[in-house]
């Protein structure tokens, strides 16, 4: 039943994200949505699973089975939260420079933001998930 209930809640969560994104893209082209919405996915997964791993430095498991398992939710979830985050800004930039309402000094901010935000995030994360492994193990090895 908590699986169901989980499956529900990230169909959920990556339907909005899937209409936020798609409405923060703006009029861009159809099929250019789709890609930057694969990419940004691709490319906030990668970020997330690089904090991910930070995370589960130090941290040891007995059991890799356990340990693919919580890293596949974990990595997952947060990477659908680290998208609500990421891709709206970063989506509303990009119709910006679409239909050329920004100049480049601004650009040039919303990046050094964009960059502090995701430093911000990677380090709070990190320790987050970190936390949250080391009492996953100790409720296994009771």
């Amino acid at each position: 039943m908590a699986v169901v209930i989980m499956s529900l809640i990230v169909i959920i969560l990556l339907l909005v994200l899937f209409g936020w994104t798609w409405h923060s893209l703006g009029n861009i082209e159809k099929p250019t949505k789709i890609a930057c919405i694969i990419g940004g996915l691709i490319v906030v997964f990668i970020i997330t699973f690089v904090i991910y791993n930070i995370s589960k430095i130090g941290i040891t498991y007995e059991n890799k089975e356990a340990m693919k398992l919580i890293q596949n939710v974990f990595v997952s979830l947060f990477t659908i939260v680290n998208s609500y985050v990421i891709l709206p800004y970063s989506f509303r930039k990009l119709d910006q420079i679409n239909n050329d309402e920004i100049e480049k000094e601004h650009l040039i901010k919303s990046i050094i933001i964009l960059a502090i935000i995701i430093l911000i995030l990677g380090i709070f994360e990190s320790s987050y998930l970190g936390s949250i492994q080391e009492g996953i193990l100790s409720m296994i090895n009771k």
